[in-house]
């Protein structure tokens, strides 16, 4: 890259990786924290929290690392028309190459990080993440729950135990109240903390299940030998994977163990996977070349920013929407995962197009009254509070 497509790309990345710091942190804060509904009485759990929520960051990372590239590049580009630079280049007669290819390259480097979190450092940190909460809710059983007392290890999930012998539990009653439909209630007169595939699980061991219906209140009895609970979610074998597939590693999606029963129960399960494992890597190449759609066009400061942000926001959010129904389809059909690819690739095809083309999409008529009806409604809103000014008018003195 020349001299001038370095300075646009660290302009691009600088802005790019505060966003992803912002980003990350957010949906760290809502989201990671929420997850995490474990044993709040355990001293041993609320110490190991911090670093559990940690396993989360890759995944959430990959989710945004879209969305801080476009955010990233379309502020980069706002700041070469504020300054005046991005004129200045079209009036010496450089080509749109000049801009286009440092933004390019950004999308380029994401998408490269994208590959190695969906296939190297995202199954790991899966993996990570639940065996910690395995871990985690295996000791809270073991250690921290006292004989005879109910204790509320997650939101409607209530435990009492008899005794503890090393791993073994005696009599243990497990009422589960998470399904709003129906209220399951466990009675074991033993239960055993087993390793299996480098998993932690709860096994009960003759026992009862107690289904209570809470439409009509109807009741079932369940005679069991054994129950087994994944100690990661403690939710009963059957509900969900053994191993997700989202900690398997892309090797063993691409050639899976035909004798593998949850391979046999759910192959589309594997195909979903690897297609979004795939097809994310793409994102952020199309989402750098909408970003140089709506802003890479020149523009006097005078201009201002316009709507720049908001078109690019809402391409980006329409997109992976489009992206999020499409890994749904394959549930229900797996030939359908050329779909999955498609969906990035139309949007590339698509920006391209208009580049090539030279569309203002800012300049679009369309564009441009919508613009002026939200600022007109904004106006009239403003108006509404008491001392309030018109935009860009000076506040009245007193």
């Amino acid at each position: 890259m020349s001299l001038l497509e370095r300075y646009i790309f660290k302009r691009a990345l600088g802005f790019s990786l505060a966003s992803l710091m912002s980003l990350v942190l957010i949906v760290w804060v809502v989201q990671a924290l929420q997850r995490i509904d474990i044993v709040r009485t355990s001293a041993s759990a609320a110490g190991n929290i911090f670093w559990i929520a940690l396993m989360l960051v890759p995944d959430l990372a990959a989710g945004v690392v879209p969305f801080a590239i476009i955010i990233g590049a379309i502020q980069a580009l706002n700041a070469l028309n504020a300054d005046s630079e991005r004129a200045v280049i079209a009036a010496s007669g450089a080509s749109s190459a000049v801009v286009v290819k440092p933004i390019l390259a950004l999308g380029m480097v994401a998408a490269l990080l994208l590959l190695v979190l969906s296939h190297v450092v995202g199954p790991a940190a899966q993996r990570g993440f639940y065996n910690g909460l395995r871990t985690i809710n295996a000791d809270a059983i073991t250690l921290f729950l006292q004989p005879g007392r109910f204790v509320e290890i997650q939101d409607g999930l209530i435990i009492s135990i008899g005794a503890v012998n090393g791993s073994t539990v005696d009599s243990l009653f497990l009422s589960d109240l998470r399904d709003p439909t129906a209220d399951l209630t466990y009675f074991a007169k033993q239960a055993q903390i087993l390793q299996r595939d480098q998993a932690s699980y709860l096994l009960l061991i003759d026992g009862q299940l107690h289904r209570k219906t809470v439409a009509d209140g109807a009741t079932s009895i369940i005679q069991f030998q054994t129950y087994a609970f994944d100690l990661a979610s403690l939710k009963p074998e059957g509900s969900d994977d053994w191993v997700r597939t989202s900690e398997r590693p892309t090797g063993e999606l691409l050639f899976p163990d035909l004798n593998d029963p949850d391979y046999q129960s759910k192959p589309a399960s594997f195909t979903k996977e690897l297609a979004q494992r795939f097809s994310d890597w793409l994102y952020p190449i199309a989402f750098a070349l909408w970003a140089l759609v709506v802003a890479g066009h020149p523009r006097t400061n005078r201009q201002g920013a316009g709507p720049a942000m908001v078109l690019g926001l809402s391409g980006a959010l329409v997109l992976k929407a489009l992206g999020f129904v499409s890994l749904s389809l394959v549930d229900r059909n797996v030939q359908l995962q050329l779909v999955v690819y498609l969906v990035p690739l139309a949007s590339i095809a698509f920006s391209i197009l208009l580049l090539y083309a030279n569309v203002n999409v800012s300049d679009l008529s369309l564009v441009r009254r919508t613009g002026d009806a939200v600022r007109a409604i904004a106006q009239s809103g403003a108006a509404l509070w008491p001392g309030a000014s018109p935009a860009g008018g000076k506040a009245g003195r007193r």
